[in-house]
């Protein structure tokens, strides 16, 4: 639950900064049990406010996209997907080059939960996630898939690197970022997309660049909300 004082929020934020958190799950750890934004460090230098699902799945969880309302554009290029956009507290992007940051730290698992237009929520659970440097077009490794969302996994596990609309490394010549819209880890197209145009209800079928989780609901389904979030493997 998000706090709705903006003083609560701001004695809560300021009191858990007098330690350096590496990510949501420490901070859980440490007794602050209430979702919201907080800042974490990722070294002594580097900090990043990010939104922490404490109520997920016993909790402790970093979260990297969101989706929910159409109110973010997420057909961006390939610098503003390197460094996130969007509101922490609705659609987001956290940031390529700060999940690899992040994920570069310790082994993580990673949650996907999607909500179909009908309210039936689902959410698929990986063992090992993590991305590639820059260099390596922040190249998505997974291991281990499983969850309600899908028997197969509507993410290439074995490896696919990042595209945008100005960078083309998806393994097709259809240039999957243009014709899906927004940034993913495209492989040849491949059965997914939880950045695509947001459709609202009524208009969701039927959409080939919709936000799309295949062997959740199909190709050619855009969901109404979706969430990616990161927790360390040994929570």
């Amino acid at each position: 639950v998000v706090p709705n004082s903006n003083l609560a929020f701001k004695q809560r934020d300021s009191s858990h900064e007098e330690r350096k958190y590496r990510d949501c799950s420490e901070i859980f750890q440490a007794g602050f049990n209430n979702s919201g934004v907080y800042t974490i460090h990722i070294n002594t230098q580097e900090t990043k406010k990010v939104y922490c699902n404490m109520e997920a799945a016993g909790g402790g969880w970093s979260v990297i996209q969101r989706r929910k309302d159409g109110t973010m554009d997420f057909q961006r290029t390939w610098k503003e997907y390197k460094m996130g956009f969007g509101s922490l507290f609705g659609e987001h992007w956290l940031g390529n080059e700060f999940v690899f940051l992040l994920t570069s730290q310790r082994p993580y698992n990673l949650r996907v939960e999607v909500t179909d237009w009908d309210g039936q929520q689902a959410f698929s659970h990986y063992d090992r996630f993590y991305i590639g440097s820059e260099k390596q077009n922040y190249r998505l490794f997974l291991k281990s898939h499983s969850g309600t969302a899908g028997r197969q996994s509507s993410l290439v596990i074995n490896g696919a690197d990042f595209s945008t609309k100005d960078m083309d490394n998806d393994n097709c010549i259809c240039k999957c970022a243009l014709m899906l819209t927004g940034g993913w880890w495209f492989d040849a197209c491949g059965p997914s997309n939880l950045n695509g145009m947001y459709y609202s209800h009524g208009q969701n079928m039927g959409k080939l660049n919709g936000i799309r989780w295949h062997y959740f609901k199909g190709s050619s389904y855009s969901l109404r909300a979706t969430t990616m979030m990161i927790r360390p493997a040994d929570f």
